[in-house]
């Protein structure tokens, strides 16, 4: 079930590294990936964010309400998030530590529990997106507690609630690079109601919808797809956008409108396949287990790569393409054993300990 969407979840999770292992991040790149790739990887993230909520509607179809039901969610899906990342919260903390470099304003509390804050404030500054999984495995909780059967109805109308914000607050400038101190000075507009939010839920009503039509067409999905990441892409490269584009917050509107369309359109591909038994790529699908693993563990290889070449490159003279591939690799092994010998068997206690609980 859902193989096709473990393949886009490995095809997300490389997307996101190719953003980082590439200058300037990296010293080194490898020739036969276009810069506009790796330039607009962080759009990896959305296909993550569509994915999350689809996958919440199909484990959650058919779950009863209450309480009981509520919390055996909430603990399963916070729990996965915390037994994942709190292994390589010690890793970064160990590694930063020790070269000194913990900036004075990160919080670690909040890097740890992941709440919503600041994007400074994080150990590892990728981990914001799992403060907003876990902020929308609140929603769907709550939407559980009162009765799944309404979960279309309530996330429809969370949807047009937050558009209709998003449409006041870009009228009165808040995206806007002289408002940022004021936009950000509470949380309510870059997280509690950011249009990133809309791409949780447009994952969620898509599955919904494709579970109750029998034969979806696939063509207008696929046309979609590729209008979408076209005009997201001139958009980025064309449009002359503030500071990094859309990968920062004042055009995070304009993001989840283009890549998070996208996102969904190459989400119903994917399941329109399925529902035709069409589901290649085996070893990536496998992969796609991997793929929490893959994102937080590329950033540490990433920078020891970076690292280690500046210190060795007149010593070993090793092309650029060479460390990019012995980097990659590095990370997919890694990422596959951390996943089937750490991930997986404390996810398997996890869920264990919480039946016994509930």
């Amino acid at each position: 079930m859902l193989k096709n969407v473990q393949t886009l979840r490995f095809f997300a999770a490389i997307w996101v590294v190719l953003h980082h292992i590439a200058p300037p991040i990296t010293p080194f790149r490898f020739a036969l990936i276009p810069d506009s790739v790796s330039q607009l990887g962080f759009a990896g993230v959305d296909v993550f964010f569509v994915i999350s909520g689809l996958i919440m509607a199909q484990t959650t179809r058919g779950l009863p309400p209450g309480p009981r039901a509520a919390g055996q969610f909430l603990l399963q899906r916070f729990g996965r998030i915390y037994i994942g990342w709190w292994p390589f919260f010690l890793l970064y903390f160990i590694a930063i530590k020790k070269l000194n470099t913990i900036p004075p304003q990160v919080n670690l509390a909040g890097s740890f529990f992941l709440w919503p804050q600041d994007l400074t404030q994080y150990l590892l500054p990728i981990t914001w997106t799992l403060s907003f999984e876990l902020y929308f495995y609140l929603i769907v909780s709550m939407i559980i507690l009162f009765g799944r059967q309404h979960a279309v109805k309530v996330l429809g109308l969370l949807g047009v609630l937050i558009i209709a914000l998003n449409a006041i607050f870009h009228f009165k400038g808040m995206y806007l690079p002289q408002n940022e101190a004021l936009a950000k000075r509470y949380l309510v507009i870059p997280f509690y109601a950011s249009p990133l939010i809309i791409e949780f839920i447009g994952g969620f009503l898509l599955c919904e919808y494709l579970h109750r039509k029998e034969n979806p067409v696939l063509l207008p999905w696929m046309l979609g797809s590729l209008t979408s990441i076209w005009l997201a892409s001139w958009y980025q490269f064309q449009a002359h956008l503030n500071a990094s584009g859309m990968a920062g917050f004042f055009h995070v509107i304009e993001r989840s409108v283009l890549f998070g369309t996208f996102a969904i359109c190459i989400s119903a591909c994917g399941l329109i396949l399925e529902k035709r038994n069409i589901t290649p790529f085996k070893l990536l699908q496998r992969l796609g287990d991997a793929s929490y693993s893959i994102y937080l563990s590329h950033i540490f290889f990433i920078a020891a790569a970076g690292t280690t070449y500046v210190l060795t490159q007149n010593k070993w003279g090793f092309k650029g393409s060479v460390w990019w591939l012995l980097t990659i690799s590095i990370i997919l092994i890694y990422s596959w054993i951390n996943f089937a010998y750490i991930e997986k068997p404390l996810h398997y206690l996890l869920k264990r300990l919480i039946k016994r609980l509930l």
